[in-house]
Parts: C-alpha cells; sequence; structure tokens
C-alpha cells in the first residue's frame, strides 16, 4: 500500500518546494500559534531578529485621546521568503523583491537554500537591505527541519508525522543529503537478541523509510544496538520447500551465509514470537549491530521510528569506526 503524502510531489519543482515550505509553516501556525512563533524566532535568530506573531487582546488601554472598551492587535511584519535549489546568486532578483515590502514594523527577506549562504554573497545583500530597514536572514532545508522538530511534543503526533513526510520530500528532491551520517533508530523491543545475533533487521517492505547508512535498535528507553546498514532486500520464504527468493535488492548483495541467516530468523520470528515474516517483508544486514547505551530520558517510549543526524552530536565525525560512534552515544541523552 502507497503511503499519502502530506506534500505534493509532482510540480514545478522550485514552485513546488516554495508551497510546501509555505504548507509546513501554515500547518504549525494552526495546530499552534506559540509554537509557531517559537519555530520562526528559532530559525530567524543566527540574525538577530525576533518576531511577535501573537494576537494580543486588551481591554480598557489608554490611548492620546480616548480609552477604548477592547483592543486586539497584532505586531505589523512581513517576511518575504525566497527559495533557492541550485545556490544561485542574483542581486538584481533580490532587488526587485524590495518593493514587495510596505510600511510593516518589521521587514524580513527569508534566504532558504540546500546550504549556507556564502558569506560574501550575503555581505553584499545586507549593505544592500540594511539602509532600506530590511533584515536579512538565512536559513536551509536541514535546519528548517531540525527548528520544527525542537519546537514538538512528544504528544504532537500529527505535526511529527507531518514533519517527517516534509524531511522525507526534502530527501527526495535532494533539498538535504545526509545519508551517509544519519541514523534511522527502529524499534525493536522483542526481536531485540535476534537483531543482534543475526545483524539484521526486517520490517513490512512497504513500510517507507528516509536512506540511511546508520541503523539502530531501540528498546527499554534507549538505543542499545548500532550497525552500518551494508545490504538491503525483499525476500520471501516458502513454507513447504524452506527455500528463499530474492524478490529486489536495494542495496549491496545478499550472501550465501545472510541467506542462511534469513531462513532460521523467519524460522524463529515464527516459533518464538508468532510472527509470520515469510512474505512481504525487507531485510535490513549490517556489518555487525555494536552495543550502546543512547539513552531517551522523557516519559514514554518511541513512536515508530526515528532519524539522527550524527553531525550534530559532539564529538563526531565522519572518520569514525561504527564501533567508535556506538561508545560515542554510550550514556548520552536525546529528546522525542
Amino acid at each position: 500500500m502507497s503511503r499519502i503524502h502530506y506534500f505534493p510531489r509532482y510540480s514545478q519543482k522550485e514552485n513546488m518546494v516554495t508551497n510546501n515550505t509555505l504548507l509546513l509553516f501554515s500547518r504549525l501556525y494552526n495546530n499552534n500559534a506559540e509554537k509557531f512563533k517559537r519555530f520562526i524566532n528559532t530559525l530567524l535568530e543566527k540574525s538577530n531578529v525576533e518576531l511577535d506573531t501573537t494576537v494580543k487582546f486588551s481591554q480598557q488601554e489608554k490611548t492620546k485621546e480616548s480609552v477604548p472598551d477592547g483592543v486586539i492587535q497584532q505586531e505589523s511584519f512581513k517576511i518575504i521568503i525566497e527559495t533557492k535549489l541550485y545556490g544561485q546568486q542574483n542581486l538584481e532578483q533580490v532587488e526587485r523583491y524590495i518593493n514587495a515590502f510596505e510600511d510593516q514594523d518589521k521587514k524580513i527577506f527569508l534566504w532558504v537554500n540546500t546550504e549556507p549562504i556564502n558569506d560574501e554573497y550575503k555581505r553584499k545583500i545586507v549593505e544592500r537591505l540594511d539602509p532600506l530597514n530590511i533584515k536579512f536572514a538565512s536559513t536551509t532545508f536541514k535546519e528548517i527541519c531540525r527548528c520544527f522538530n525542537e519546537v514538538l511534543n512528544e504528544y504532537d503526533f500529527e505535526m511529527k508525522e507531518l514533519i517527517q513526510d516534509f524531511e522525507t520530500f526534502c530527501f527526495e528532491s535532494g533539498l538535504i543529503d545526509n545519508a551517509d551520517t544519519k541514523m534511522r533508530v527502529v524499534l525493536s523491543g522483542t526481536s531485540y537478541e535476534q537483531n543482534m545475533m543475526y545483524g539484521m533487521y526486517y520490517a513490512p517492505s512497504d513500510r517507507g523509510y528516509q536512506k540511511h547508512k546508520y541503523l539502530g535498535l531501540y528498546k527499554d528507553k534507549a538505543v542499545r544496538g548500532i550497525g552500518e546498514v551494508i545490504s538491503i532486500a525483499d525476500i520471501s520464504f516458502d513454507w513447504n520447500s524452506h527455500e528463499l527468493t530474492i524478490e529486489n535488492i536495494l542495496l549491496g548483495e545478499v550472501k550465501n551465509e545472510q541467506k542462511e541467516s534469513v531462513k532460521k530468523v523467519i524460522i524463529e520470528a515464527k516459533k518464538e514470537f508468532g510472527f509470520d515474516i515469510s512474505q512481504g517483508h525487507r531485510f535490513f544486514f549490517v556489518e555487525r549491530f555494536y552495543e550502546t547505551n543512547y539513552i531517551k530520558p522523557t516519559k514514554g517510549g518511541l513512536m515508530g521510528q526515528k532519524y539522527f543526524d550524527l553531525t550534530d552530536i559532539d564529538g563526531f565525525s565522519k572518520e569514525m569506526s561504527t564501533e567508535q560512534i556506538a561508545e560515542l552515544l554510550r550514556g548520552k541523552e536525546w529528546v522525542y
């Protein structure tokens, strides 16, 4: 069954990206205005810009000539958003956007790109906009996803699904590319020992996921194991003949010893856990799962799967082995 997306995938690319980004912003605002305020200010804080997006209600507020019974007001601001997919530099285009501003109290030109803006180009834009009292701010799609996730609570299930689909859209569209430093964390409470023993994880073939280099096994409020993914395949098993069929290989190759392990895992899953994974399942193979203890300190368990960019963790480098990453994560905490 194909997953229903929150964000359209098929349209003229730059228009589609802009539309989906604005849709993400508006959905958060409609869901919770206070969280939107925190989100937009987190996004803008590096540019020393702060907005008050809330509507204020007051009564008997004295003015110069009268005392009205009630007042509803909001700070006057306007944000012009320009999405750039290929790092284009076009000062003439920036100039044209100046006329889009009116007499707002705060005027902000927000540049959204796949990569951080070049310092020299940023300086030229700021020099042009500052005299006009227009603030310039820049961000990336990766940063939008990070800031959005930061304002959500554990129980914000709909918003979590929303940002996960937006992140997937960004990866599919090439707006974020961090597959080589991404860890996908999956639930493995019942099958944890089996996963660790065979260096293998399985899930329904139609369960969506983002490209990732590392796979983390979650159990009892922590990521307990991490491995580097070396191959992925859809595999079926005939209970009568005990023969395997490799339906589809998505990464690497499936070696003979891995095939034998898959047979054992399928039989054990049925016997020990009551899981029939002989059809419609995808198998993820790792070189080895290394034990770790990356702790979730907040209440509640992990809902579904979660992705981490390991570059966000202090001390991480791409040169690290999986064993070294497991040791780095040991004892550290993360917030869901």
